[in-house]
């Protein structure tokens, strides 16, 4: 990296982290949370959302900021996986959950790396070392590493005693943290479009995913289209809901009233006072489930699944997170943000997206941002997105932040305000052992997509790109005021929220996950105890801050 680009991203950096030491815990006094409710610090990760559904969490530990995974820095420890695999890393105590596609045999070609089934693993978070594991066996062959999802893609779930593991092919196996088989339950799998969707949650006594209801339900719209003629017309699949099994026993417990679109990510938590679940309707390729909009679903033990109010919204999309506080619920749409009242479904306010907007870009020339206020922000002159982003948003007290859908920014909202602000971050960072450190802003270097044992596992070509635009990234995390954004070359991005300015100081740091060319992952970090864990197709990371 040049002198003046160190300066500027190192140099702020190191001065903006010294005073996020410093006010660490003033700051955790006045931070507002995502839930509706306000819990106490949680040192485990339970689930993707993590332990409030709404992948936040507030603690008292220091959360790492820094670390690099091709160099070896703050990295604790790191496990090689012998295959490839989407999950996100479930937590409890000092063991972690996740899932690989079960191994191809040496001498698999790209074109053949299909399977049905996946592997279960419980890894020990102190030292990396696999505990156990089960296969999981599915019905639904799936390229390994699609671009949007693949059998690996729900992540498993703990309550500290039993972890839950979905196969998307079709399968859900519960266990005891000690690798007993519980129960096990078949569910059909959507072979019509892939998407990462609703993950796995637990909430109280119910698992919840999102699933067509039962053959033989007689609820369920009957399936006109053939099964795996993936363009097959929509009116012709039956619809896709958030359904809860009860944990124990796998019995289904209820189905909600509205569908869920499968491109959709939904939350849950408490407004006003009652437990409830947002989530939507929408997205490419004509999901069947109708109106597109969105709804605000009870989960009162007396009231679970009944809607509770539903937005109808005007571009049918709803590839995104879709989050909520005790105030608003948000959405997207024709390129906006959306706030509905919590309580009705009312429209409070629409934040235009695109105009009136600051936009900071890196001027290579100079190794300077440069301002661009009240602009219009049109990525490489196209129209844009009536949808910003691709399951990258989150919002933390007065902020969402999402990753723009082109170019290479994150947005950041102030739901207060209404004032829009635009940072371009550096696409991918390059470091090696030796010391030497760059930063790329036009281009990328692909990654191979190989698993650990070198068999390439992407057959489609756009797993080549930058993890920008079509893709269904990893939703980003919160740790108090820290947002973490991972990509799909494995840089993960770490935003200060209470940041005056979304400018450089805002930038704490550009994190790798492993060398540049080598690394590709869709998943979400994950937090407990003071240290974030990570993977990719290759290995499983442990990330602490070393003395």
């Amino acid at each position: 990296m040049d002198s003046m680009l160190r300066i500027c991203f190192v140099g702020i950096n190191n001065f903006r982290r010294s005073i996020v030491v410093k006010s660490l815990h003033i700051l955790l006094l006045t931070i507002v949370c995502t839930s509706a409710s306000a819990l106490p610090a949680q040192e485990t990760w339970p689930q993707a959302a993590g332990p409030n559904g709404s992948w936040t969490t507030v603690t008292e530990d220091r959360a790492p900021t820094d670390w690099s995974g091709s160099t070896g820095q703050n990295i604790l420890w790191a496990a090689t996986l012998e295959e490839g695999g989407q999950s996100g890393i479930a937590v409890a105590g000092d063991r972690l959950f996740l899932t690989i596609n079960k191994p191809l045999p040496v001498g698999t070609t790209v074109e053949h790396a299909v399977g049905t089934d996946i592997i279960g693993l419980c890894i020990d978070a102190t030292t990396g070392k696999k505990l156990w594991q089960i296969q999981l066996s599915g019905k639904k062959p799936m390229p390994h590493s699609g671009l949007f999802s693949d059998n690996t893609s729900p992540t498993p779930v703990t309550d500290g005693q039993h972890v839950w593991f979905v196969n998307a092919g079709g399968l859900i196996v519960c266990c005891t943290v000690d690798g007993k088989r519980v129960w096990s339950r078949e569910f059909e799998a959507r072979t019509r479009h892939n998407a990462k969707n609703c993950e796995p949650m637990l909430y109280g006594d119910w698992l919840m995913y999102v699933a067509m209801r039962d053959e033989g339900d007689p609820a369920r719209r009957p399936m006109l289209a053939k099964k795996g003629k993936r363009e097959s017309d929509s009116g012709g699949w039956p619809w896709t809901f958030v359904r809860a099994w009860d944990k124990s026993t796998g019995q289904p417990k209820w189905v909600a009233a509205d569908g869920t679109s499968i491109h959709n990510t939904p939350t849950y938590g408490r407004a006003g006072g009652r437990p409830v679940m947002f989530h939507g309707r929408g997205g490419g390729h004509r999901p069947p489930e109708e109106p597109y909009g969105f709804s605000l679903t009870s989960l009162d033990p007396a009231s679970a699944g009944k809607t509770l109010w539903r937005r109808d919204i005007t571009s049918g999309m709803a590839f995104f997170v879709t989050n909520f506080d005790d105030r608003f619920a948000y959405c997207f749409d024709t390129g906006a943000l959306v706030l509905l009242d919590i309580e009705s479904g009312e429209i409070e306010k629409t934040i235009s997206l695109s105009h009136n907007v600051d936009v900071r870009t890196w001027d290579a020339a100079s190794g300077k941002y440069t301002l661009k206020s009240d602009a219009r922000f049109a990525p490489s002159g196209k129209r844009p997105k009536s949808y910003p982003t691709n399951q990258t948003n989150i919002v933390v007290g007065k902020h969402c932040l999402f990753m723009t859908h082109e170019e290479h920014m994150i947005g950041r909202a102030n739901v207060e305000t209404g004032k829009v602000e635009y940072l371009q971050v550096p696409i991918q960072a390059v470091r090696s052992r030796d010391g030497g450190e760059k930063l790329l802003w036009e281009h990328h270097i692909p990654a191979d997509t190989k698993n650990s044992r070198g068999i390439d596992t992407a057959a489609d070509r756009r797993a080549k790109g930058d993890g920008w635009g079509h893709v269904t990234a990893a939703s980003p995390i919160a740790v108090n005021h820290l947002v973490y954004f991972s990509t799909m070359l494995g840089t993960v991005y770490v935003i200060d929220t209470s940041a005056e300015l979304l400018d450089a100081a805002a930038l704490v740091a550009v994190n790798d996950l492993g060398p540049a060319g080598q690394t590709w992952s869709l998943s979400s970090l994950s937090y407990a105890g003071g240290r974030l864990y990570h993977r990719g197709l290759k290995r499983l990371i442990c990330i602490d801050e070393l003395p």
